[in-house]
């Protein structure tokens, strides 16, 4: 009997709470898309049903050619540099691929992926020039090297098969000059140099098959200062000039030239991948430039005739950009006639896959190349929007009498507005949504849980997306701008009904190279009515743009402060409103900007401005980085907290009940500096927490052998910042809190000219993973713990409380019975990864770069936006839902509880006054 007693007690000790994940919840608050990145090279496999394609994001993935899903993908190398430099399709149904950075040669199988072998290509020195082909059973490799003489060619055959590697002997290339474009097209190689004249065309197997073509002789004639642009499709070459475009068959005879008319403005060519392989290499087809279209044309070159019946018009979508890749395939219907299918990638990022008729599917590749990421609010629905319009300020009539009128015209608009929707199966009485909202219709929540997303992608292409479906709402592409550096700003939003919301994208003009803003409705995507379709052009280019608070002169607009190259400010809207709520605030504005490569930091005041002219001054300059030249350095991030951030406890309570309170600067900012010593190559990092009004240095750290990737989260009055340890080879997330002591300087405002000196607690702990992103939670009010999100290199999502990087866990030995009352843990270096701690369960998300975290309306939940080669959203709440009912609360159980005290209390109400009844008559 004791011992069972025991065991128990064993279990019930052993007994943990495990935070799951039911089967029926996946997929209920979050979603993921994955994609593939911009394609390079694609190919129709023999049937047409499969398209094997390499993107620029090193992926090698197969697509069904009818849906556009993928069968399967392969993240070559997570390395910036790597690329798949070709792609070929073998006669065995495999494809290689080659990759650069380093050179790799890899072998799947078409139809399930698997990997049949793969090589490094070892390389001495960098080859001046490299080229990849293949032949019916070897993949071919070139390489022109340097030598005493001049420079000489390599053959390298790999087989197919086993991947056996077989080096010919170098042989020289006397004619060969730096700067020469040479493509394969085995076993010959096309040369042609940009200021020569000639073709020259040799036999990778035998050099002395050296052949010398004029430009002449192939019927081009080039005029002074035109170029000769070389390219290569399959076993064809083309010669572009200024209004030429001529196309050649390689042959050990030389080029012979198609008698079929090519139009100056093609575009692209393909040799179409066909099912009879006989017929392989008989066609060719082409994309022409149509004034704002397209045609594709299909030409048989054994009679060197376009096939009119075949070839036809093709209309891209509306915000596609121009084609960069075009791949073919023909097939012949069960008539007889012939029909194509086309594959096409633009320089939008966007592929395309359609036919004669029409585009079938479209694949929005940019996504994986996202650069800011905003979330905004919708607009009211139809029944709030009456009872706004209600309650307005503007109402003509006053008074009981014009309150009662508006009252009922107010609830028979609503009682319409829900019969039109019970009408149109928009709601349901019977069962409501767990946000509260109709999923469909671009509406605004409850909980404020539904939101847009909006995306600003490297390709200057914009989207927007729904929160609760993950669909693609509207998609816009920017013209004519260069988005190398591009920034988003929210300057209104649909919460102040009825003013409309506005959002501006910062970015150069691709012509004048200037500052060109673009002006949008952030809800339906169109222009809003500034300058010429939404585009500002100013005249000055843009150093630094803040967004400074709305208030209610400006409509609730919040005016983005521009600074120019002269330190010159503007206000973007130019109203006067604007620019007197900038006056206003003149004396307590100040704006800093920082060259990232010499490590400098100004910093200017715009306390001088007026109403009829904006000014600054420059009040201070840092200098970061070392002098040396024997010290390469330049600034990582700058990190500040965010605007809206809202501090819900001014201090720690300790043991003894006093208050140890935070050191809360809003004009702080974190700067990390990371360089490498020369003479021993050794990286180093510098951290820098700076008040940019007064240009102090509140503090400063240094880290010694350590290496990139460096993330840094800053929020309240603590810092996390990641690195990698270089001599002992791992992770490390090191933590900072910075407190102003047992006294508190100024409860009411923060001043930068008179503030303390804080005291810095600092802990570093051991993270056993690499880390690609980091950010942390956020909530409405500033009540809900705060916790980390780690993006992780294996795909992984972990959220971590911030009380496990606390820098004042005690060590074991020292941990007090005052501390253990605070709740704080003792310390341990190495940090756990839960399985329970990961917020996307199985739904890996290749290539984190990095993630977007903004607050809804209940306080216990974030809502949470991942990007890399993937897209994930989902809900995070650090706290639990503390202040939601959750969705298997017992509703039906607990109106029973309900009903039955209802009824219980009259009835005992009426027992008791019959009680005291008869004991009033005794």
């Amino acid at each position: 009997m004791k011992t069972s007693s025991s065991s128990l007690c064993i279990v019930f000790i052993f007994i943990q709470t495990i935070n799951g994940l039911y089967e029926d919840q996946i997929g209920k608050f979050d979603w993921r898309q994955q994609y593939i990145g911009k394609v390079k090279h694609a190919i129709f496999d023999s049937t047409g049903k499969k398209i094997v394609v390499g993107t620029e994001e090193n992926t090698l993935a197969l697509l069904h050619a009818g849906t556009g899903k993928i069968e399967w993908r392969h993240l070559l190398g997570s390395s910036a540099k790597s690329t798949i430099t070709s792609l070929f399709l073998l006669s065995n149904g495999k494809v290689a691929s080659v990759s650069n950075f380093p050179t790799i040669v890899r072998v799947f199988d078409v139809s399930s992926g698997i990997l049949q072998w793969e090589t490094a290509v070892a390389k001495d020195i960098q080859p001046v020039l490299c080229k990849w082909s293949v032949s019916k059973r070897d993949v071919i490799s070139i390489e022109i090297n340097p030598s005493r003489s001049g420079y000489d060619l390599r053959l390298t055959e790999y087989s197919a098969t086993s991947g056996t590697e077989n080096v010919s002997p170098a042989t020289e290339l006397p004619w060969f000059t730096p700067g020469t474009n040479c493509q394969l097209v085995f076993p010959h190689l096309v040369c042609l140099h940009p200021q020569d004249d000639a073709v020259n065309i040799v036999d990778v197997r035998n050099s002395d098959t050296h052949q010398r073509i004029e430009l002449q002789y192939l019927g081009i004639t080039v005029g002074a200062g035109q170029l000769v642009t070389l390219g290569v499709t399959k076993n064809f070459v083309s010669l572009r000039t200024t209004g030429t475009f001529s196309l050649y068959k390689v042959t050990d005879e030389g080029l012979q030239r198609t008698g079929a008319e090519w139009p100056s403005e093609t575009v692209l060519v393909s040799v179409p991948t066909v099912k009879d392989t006989e017929a392989r290499g008989q066609y060719m087809a082409a994309l022409i430039k149509r004034e704002k279209n397209y045609s594709v044309r299909i030409y048989d070159l054994e009679t060197d005739q376009v096939l009119d019946d075949v070839s036809g018009d093709m209309k891209l979508p509306d915000q596609a950009g121009e084609p960069d890749l075009l791949s073919t395939f023909l097939m012949r219907k069960p008539n007889g006639e012939l029909s194509y299918r086309y594959a096409i990638s633009t320089t939008d990022d966007s592929f395309h896959y359609g036919s004669k008729k029409e585009v079938y599917w479209t694949r929005e590749e940019a996504l994986t190349s996202i650069v800011q990421v905003e979330m905004v609010d919708l607009p009211v629905s139809s029944i709030e929007a009456s009872i706004e319009e209600e309650f307005g300020s503007d109402q003509p009539l006053s008074g009981i009498l014009g309150h009662t009128i508006r009252r009922l015209s107010s609830q028979f608009r609503q009682l319409l507005i829900v019969a039109q929707q019970l009408v149109a199966g928009q709601i349901s009485l019977v069962h409501r949504d767990a946000v509260g909202s109709n999923s469909k219709a671009l509406e605004r929540d409850r909980f404020g849980l539904h939101k847009l997303i909006l995306i600003l992608t490297r390709p200057g292409k914009l989207f927007a997306m729904d929160t609760l479906s993950g669909r693609i709402v509207w998609q816009r592409l920017l013209k004519n701008v260069n988005t190398d550096k591009v920034r988003l700003y929210v300057q209104r939003t649909s919460i102040h009904y009825p003013l409309e919301p506005q959002c501006t994208i910062l970015t150069k003009s691709s012509t004048s190279n200037q500052a060109v803003l673009f002006v949008f409705h952030p809800i339906t995507g169109e222009p809003a009515q500034f300058g010429s379709e939404g585009y500002v052009n100013l005249s000055y280019n843009v150093q630094q743009a803040l967004l400074l608070p709305q208030n209610e002169e400006t409509e609730y607009m919040k005016p983005l402060l521009l600074l120019d190259e002269s330190a010159a400010p503007h206000v973007f809207p130019p109203t006067e409103s604007a620019i007197n709520h900038v006056v206003k605030m003149s004396n307590n504005l100040f704006m800093f900007v920082a060259d990232t490569k010499s490590c400098v930091l100004r910093g200017y005041s715009l306390a001088k401005s007026r109403a009829d002219q904006l000014s600054s001054a420059a009040v201070w300059q840092l200098q970061l980085c070392s002098s040396s030249d024997s010290v390469e350095e330049e600034i990582v991030s700058i990190v500040s907290r965010h605007p809206e951030e809202k501090v819900f406890s001014q201090g720690r309570v300790l043991a003894d009940r006093s208050v140890l309170y935070k050191y809360l600067n809003p004009n702080m900012v974190v700067v990390a500096t990371a360089g490498t010593n020369h003479p021993h190559h050794r990286g180093y990092l510098n951290l820098y927490l700076i008040d940019v009004v007064s240009g102090a240095v509140v503090f400063s750290t240094s880290h010694r052998r350590v290496q990139s990737p460096y993330h840094v989260v800053y929020a309240e009055n603590w810092i996390v910042y990641s690195y990698y340890n270089e001599k002992y080879r791992r992770t490390e997330l090191s933590s900072l809190e910075l407190f102003e002591g047992q006294t508190q300087s100024n409860s009411t405002a923060f001043s930068s000219f008179s503030a303390p000196q804080p005291l810095v607690d600092r802990q570093a702990y051991i993270y056993p993973a690499h880390i690609t992103a980091m950010k942390d939670t956020v909530s409405e009010q500033g009540m809900t713990a705060k916790h980390i999100l780690l993006g992780l290199t294996n795909g992984w999502i972990q959220e971590m409380p911030r009380a496990f990087l606390d820098p004042r866990r005690p060590v074991v030995a020292a941990a007090t019975p005052e501390m253990r009352e605070e709740g704080i843990m003792p310390y341990l270096p190495e940090l756990p990864i839960p399985a329970e701690a990961i917020i996307n369960y199985n739904q890996t998300i290749s290539n984190i770069k990095s993630i977007y975290v903004t607050p809804s309306s209940l306080e216990s939940t974030a809502l949470v936006f991942v990007y890399g080669l993937d897209i994930f959203f989902t809900h995070v709440t650090p706290s639990r839902t503390f202040d939601v009912l959750n969705d298997d609360f017992e509703y039906g159980f607990i109106a029973l509880v309900l009903i039955g005290l209802t009824l219980a209390s009259f009835i005992t109400k009426r027992l008791a006054g019959k009680k005291s009844l008869r004991q009033a008559w005794k």
